[in-house]
């Protein structure tokens, strides 16, 4: 074989460029949200601090929950590329909506954008699944430089829409996120055609009137519901929960209506995304428990200047865009050699390694000043072992599920990993977050150090019990998906 045809074997599928791009695009619009929502309702609309979390909470849990919903009306209605199209028409209108400041718009606004997450999340990644073929190699690589592609477009958010809200206001910000997704659907037309192939049957027919207008109804509805739980938080939560059990109900019915084929495969996914979901507990503790141990534990000004907390975010998308080249051509070239490792493997290794981060940030306590203050070098590092360790669980999260789900259901599977992952580890792990809980009261920075030195060490040494239970389950998922 030549060097050209092996270069060209491993060469990523056409459809990659508009997964990549689209994606991108639409996190770092997305993300402008993300960032500043709690502060623009705190500073516009003059609510407290919990109410401003919990509409963060509720409005990222819907957004992610959709995605279910977006995954099967890909696979079984509209098809995926239509879905594409309608979730960042969706994402787009609605961020620029924001830039209107009334608390009429601002629901609606919100119910536009969740609608269009759900519609759009799980498409470039299902286009991207479906145009690899089994156990092909260029897999994990593919789905780990996809991933990388979503943190530049974060990173890019993170670092330049302070800077513009600053200058501007909040409504050019916002504009500036809506016009950035719209440009994800310049660049999908651009690259339009690559989409055809691996797109769903549902997709592959004409759409009858009769299924645009059902259709049309219940993205209506569930915007409609979507305006009064952001401002009904209790109710939300009773939903996350009903709809967790529905999700659970599904599965039991596909795995009892499937082939002894597929019953396995299915089981696999859903362990494994058992699996994810307890990465994405240790996960959010960067906006919570992590974020405040910053705040106020490590050493924020350098040659007299002050580096917000927040702005260690970036840490995450740049350690992201340094390993991502990394780990895809480890993929590539062991995958060559049929030497790499499953992902039943990669999961425990990601949890493992996840949990690194709070024992460095334990060890951090023993190094700190005079002023019980630690170096931000030690941020640096548990940034490292925590991005390490989502690149090898959340960014093969969507590969995971190409590698072994039946793929009838690629599309409700995925927004299950989304569902599972983003909307309801939030909730557990706000309970881990309480153990590093300060009182309003103390002001000791010793007694401080000292609470998140003990909260961190317990968060650790749990994520190390489950990685060892991760460890000892992975071989009997490795065999009975096959792998």
């Amino acid at each position: 074989m030549t060097a050209i045809t092996e270069t060209k074997k491993l060469q990523q599928p056409p459809v990659f460029k508009l997964s990549f791009l689209t994606a991108m695009f639409e996190r770092a619009g997305f993300y402008v949200l993300s960032f500043l929502i709690v502060l623009y309702a705190k500073e516009v609309y003059q609510v407290s601090d919990t109410i401003a979390f919990t509409l963060f909470a509720v409005f990222s849990a819907l957004a992610y929950l959709m995605t279910a919903a977006g995954g099967y009306l890909a696979d079984n209605v509209l098809g995926i590329r239509r879905c594409i199209i309608l979730g960042l028409l969706l994402e787009g209108i609605g961020l620029c909506m924001l830039y209107i400041p009334s608390k009429v718009v601002f629901p609606i606004a919100l119910a536009c954008i969740i609608l269009g997450v759900g519609m759009f999340k799980t498409g470039p990644t299902h286009l991207l699944g479906r145009s690899y073929g089994d156990k092909d190699p260029r897999i994990d690589s593919g789905f780990t430089l996809y991933y990388m592609g979503m943190n530049i477009g974060s990173f890019t958010s993170a670092m330049c829409i302070g800077e513009v809200q600053k200058y501007f206001g909040w409504r050019v910000a916002f504009l500036v996120g809506g016009v950035t997704i719209l440009l994800g659907l310049v660049w999908y037309f651009v690259f339009r055609k690559s989409a055809y192939e691996p797109d769903s049957a549902a997709g592959k027919k004409p759409l009858p009137w009769k299924t645009i207008g059902w259709v049309t109804l219940g993205l209506v509805l569930v915007g409609l519901a979507a305006m009064f739980l952001v401002s009904h938080e209790i109710v939300a939560y009773w939903v996350f929960g009903i709809a967790t059990a529905l999700l659970l109900v599904y599965f039991i019915f596909e795995i009892l209506r499937s082939s002894k084929e597929d019953k396995p495969k299915i089981i696999a996914c859903l362990i494994l995304i058992l699996m994810g979901f307890v990465f994405f507990v240790l996960y959010q503790q960067a906006y919570t428990s992590v974020l405040l141990f910053i705040n106020r534990c490590v050493v924020r000004t350098i040659m007299g200047f002050e580096i917000p907390a927040v702005a260690f975010f970036a840490l995450n998308s740049a350690w992201v865009i340094i390993l991502g080249p990394i780990l895809a051509w480890t993929y590539t070239r062991f995958g060559k050699k049929n030497k790499d490792l499953a992902v039943t493997t990669k999961f425990p290794i990601g949890l493992l390694v996840t949990s690194l981060t709070f024992f460095a940030l334990v060890a951090s306590s023993y190094f700190a000043n005079a002023n019980y203050q630690v170096s931000p070098l030690w941020a640096v590092l548990a940034y490292f072992f925590y991005t390490l360790g989502e690149m090898l669980v959340s960014a093969l999260g969507v590969a995971m599920v190409t590698h072994i789900a039946p793929k009838r259901m690629y599309g409700i599977m995925m927004g299950t990993w989304f569902v599972v992952g983003m909307a309801l580890s939030a909730a557990l792990s706000g309970v881990f977050a309480s153990r590093a809980s300060i009182p309003d009261t103390l002001h000791d920075p010793a007694a401080i150090l000292a609470i998140y030195n003990h909260a961190f060490l317990e968060i650790g040494v749990a994520a190390l019990v489950v990685t060892a239970l991760a460890f000892a389950i992975g071989p009997y998922v490795k065999r009975i998906a096959k792998l």
